[in-house]
């Protein structure tokens, strides 16, 4: 993946740092004074100019590409818990751009099973969303070191 971001316009930039924050179309919206269905459709162009399948994707190709800094992850009170191998492997799924659905067929485990992973490791880690867990997990704060492609 190539990690320039030259061929995106400066509004599909100032759009793309603010999905790593975890703003929903809504909030960019209202930062930079567009309407939701113009972020959204910024966002289409944006995955397609980058290789993403979603906000995810798009949020790590952010990061590795140097346009925003990590949003740190409020550890919840008491520190961070260690992450099973099990949802270690969730997450690196996550970082992937995978949906719950792919992960439970490429785990065999089903979207259920799935669904309380991520809600641990959302309730250890601290994150509130599957964006700010995967960027946890890029950035190295996982206790298991496990490497990214």
């Amino acid at each position: 993946m190539d990690l320039s971001t030259s061929n995106l316009t400066r509004r599909e930039l100032d759009i793309l740092r603010l999905v790593p924050k975890g703003m929903s179309n809504r909030k960019i919206s209202r930062i930079l004074g567009i309407s939701e269905k113009t972020v959204k459709n910024h966002l289409s162009t944006i995955y397609a100019k980058i290789g993403a399948t979603g906000r995810t994707q798009a949020a790590l190709y952010a990061m590795r590409a140097d346009q925003v800094a990590v949003v740190p992850v409020r550890p919840p009170e008491g520190g961070v818990r260690r992450l099973t191998s099990r949802e270690t492997d969730v997450l690196r799924l996550i970082t992937e751009g995978m949906s719950n659905r792919r992960i439970a067929q490429n785990l065999a485990i089903s979207e259920k099973t799935v669904k309380n992973h991520l809600s641990a490791i959302y309730t250890k880690i601290g994150a509130t969303d599957r964006t700010q867990a995967a960027l946890y997990f890029l950035d190295g704060r996982s206790d298991d070191d496990v490497e990214i492609p």
